[in-house]
């Protein structure tokens, strides 16, 4: 009867490829928690430059009464892990210079969009920003002055900055 001391080479290569599966999956893992905050972050950044670009173009938008040019499109903090974006009201009855540029009674919900993964929140809530046609003049907090703002997206739970994402807007129209 012959004894047995060690393992096979049949185990150990066995063993190697189960721990290497289990450290594939654990890498993906850890690489796609960054890829969400990167993806989130240039979702938002497509937002804004959606609704500054619809502006530009004085776009149409049907509010149920038929689709009429707006005084504007902008966007509005929600709550921590969601936005919309929103028009100004419509232009061909209203003097748009004369408006309150922050979301309010006149002006139309044209979506809310939410976070597509639940890991990723807002770090604080930021005014509204709001572009108006023709231009398209950029208005934070109802203001048009020299000014920018900043929205930072990050991890639940995480710390700035490593966890975060920092998008500025600024009134001259630019979004980084």
């Amino acid at each position: 009867m012959k004894k047995s001391l060690g393992f096979t080479l049949v185990e150990v290569l066995v063993v190697a490829a189960i721990t290497g599966i289990i450290s594939t999956f654990m890498i993906l893992n850890f690489q796609r928690s960054r890829v969400d905050l990167n993806e989130s972050g240039a979702v938002v950044i497509a937002d804004l430059r959606a609704a500054q670009s619809k502006a530009l173009a004085s776009t149409k938008h049907d509010s149920g009464s038929g689709s009429k040019i707006r005084c504007g499109y902008g966007v509005h903090y929600v709550n921590p892990t969601s936005y919309s974006i929103y028009t100004g009201p419509d232009a061909s009855s209203n003097t748009c210079s004369s408006l309150n540029r922050n979301l309010d009674g006149g002006d139309t919900t044209v979506v809310t969009k939410t976070f597509s993964s639940d890991k990723v929140e807002f770090k604080a809530v930021f005014s509204d920003i709001f572009w108006e046609p023709p231009n398209p003049d950029t208005y934070i907090n109802n203001s048009s002055a020299d000014a920018s703002i900043t929205i930072t997206i990050g991890k639940k739970g995480g710390i700035c900055p490593q966890d975060c994402k920092i998008i500025n807007v600024s009134t001259s129209g630019k979004i980084e």
